[in-house]
């Protein structure tokens, strides 16, 4: 039973690993054209205010270029995780937009 188990739990992993691969050649085939500007690294000493603050930056950016007439939904702010500075995360927000 352990054996089958095992198996089993191989065999979902194998297929999660293969459909996302598939899932970021798809994604990269989609960004061509697009290019990603570092806008801010955030790094307040503390993991949860970074990713806040970030998303805060983030939804008051996004609103600007909704309002501004932006049609391209591939143009957006977003924030992503960047490195751990004294076992806090730091928090990028970048800019996707046209190339």
């Amino acid at each position: 039973m352990k054996r089958i188990a095992r198996a089993s739990a191989a065999l979902l992993l194998t297929g999660a690993a293969a459909a996302g691969v598939l899932a970021a050649s798809a994604g990269t085939a989609a960004a061509a054209g697009y290019a990603n500007t570092l806008v801010r690294n955030i790094n307040y000493g503390d993991s949860g205010a970074n990713w806040n603050e970030c998303n805060r930056h983030k939804n008051e950016l996004n609103n600007i270029l909704m309002r501004s007439g932006n049609r391209d939904p591939q143009v957006y702010y977003y924030c992503a995780p960047a490195e751990f500075g004294n076992g806090v995360q730091w928090v990028n927000l970048w800019f996707r937009h046209q190339a």
